[in-house]
């Protein structure tokens, strides 16, 4: 009963229901489109399930393993990346909240912290005018017990390019050489080779692994619009390195 009912709500949800209505489609179109139906279902059910997800995810994920506690006993700063927050939204002492990707980032920092305590820097900036990810991630570092002193708020990049760049600058500002480089683990490889390009010494700490790395079953099979959206955010990843690369921001850990 659950399998079948997991069988239907897959195909009455987007992108199920976009494969069944193209099947439908070629089933009754004419022959000359029928090809081109069939094709188009294909693509989007092999880029929604859980395999393919993973056949993309995992070689980013797998570029850098989380270091051993003494490599990070030897670092002078923790560095978080953003990836987006919901500015407006209520939250326990204040608005704004962070996003999916972000959390995970600053848990991971606060984790490491509450391990060897060593200044923070947020690096993420306001983009078209949307809230600051920094004071919402400084806000929920304080309410954890961080001292506010210890947190360093980068506001001014846009993109990992720029997360690297001003980085850089604070980091010769407070004179810290070597640094530890939280983000996703997805987005390890490209912001590892943005950020060698300023520091000579960077310890990565992948962290909100997105590929479950279990064995498959029925389910993986299903289309699933986070299977979808995983193979998305892959191949944007894969895009940016190739960009870099041709610009010729090649990392010496290449």
């Amino acid at each position: 009963m659950f399998i079948l009912k997991k069988l239907i709500t897959s195909f009455l949800l987007p992108p199920g229901f976009i494969i069944l209505s193209l099947l439908v489609f070629a089933r009754f179109t004419k022959k000359r489109l029928r090809l081109s139906a069939l094709i188009l279902a294909g693509l989007v059910y092999l880029f929604s399930i859980e395999p393919t997800a993973e056949f993309f995810l995992k070689p980013l994920e797998d570029a850098y393993k989380p270091p051993s506690l003494s490599d990070i006993r030897t670092c002078d700063a923790y560095v978080i990346l953003g990836s987006g927050a919901l500015e407006n939204v209520p939250d326990i002492d204040g608005k704004g909240v962070l996003g999916s990707s972000s959390l995970p980032r600053v848990i991971t920092a606060y984790r490491l912290y509450r391990i060897y305590p060593k200044p923070i820097i947020i690096s993420s900036g306001r983009i078209f005018n949307r809230g600051l990810e920094t004071e919402i991630a400084k806000r929920l570092l304080v309410s954890f017990g961080v001292p506010g002193n210890q947190i360093i708020e980068e506001t001014k990049s846009v993109d990992t390019f720029e997360n690297a760049q001003y980085t850089k600058e604070i980091a010769n500002k407070y004179r810290l050489k070597k640094i530890i480089l939280i983000t996703s683990a997805f987005h390890m490889k490209r912001s590892y080779m943005l950020f060698s390009r300023h520091f000579k010494e960077i310890v990565p700490y992948p962290t909100d692994y997105q590929s479950s790395r279990d064995s498959y079953d029925v389910l993986s099979f299903l289309p699933n619009t986070g299977y979808l959206s995983s193979v998305g955010i892959a191949m944007k990843e894969y895009l940016g390195i190739l960009f870099y690369k041709l610009q010729g921001l090649r990392s010496t850990s290449f």
